[in-house]
């Protein structure tokens, strides 16, 4: 099934390229503001105590990388919309 997003390019930059069998998005914050936001995404993932779903990464300058197994997915995206990161999420 295929997956398309969208979000407001003026509040974030997102890059997503498969990664092995994962998933890696490269996130660019460009409102520090985000940052708690996407820190409820991580939170998401944290409390499911499944250890292998989403692996988070913090660089400088608001910058983020996080690989996220197949199947968690489109759980991510849901959950990046729900935050209020992505506006729209269409499966086709």
């Amino acid at each position: 099934m295929n997956v398309a997003y969208k979000y407001d390019e003026k509040l974030l930059e997102l890059k997503e390229t498969a990664n092995g069998d994962d998933i890696e998005f490269l996130i660019t914050l460009f409102d520090s503001e985000l940052k708690k936001r996407l820190i409820k995404v991580r939170e998401f993932f944290e409390d499911n105590k499944i250890l292998t779903d989403i692996h988070y990464y913090i660089h400088p300058n608001n910058k983020y990388q996080i690989i996220v197994r197949k199947d968690f997915y489109n759980e991510f995206l849901i959950q990046l919309f729900r935050q209020e990161l992505l506006q729209e999420i269409k499966w086709r």
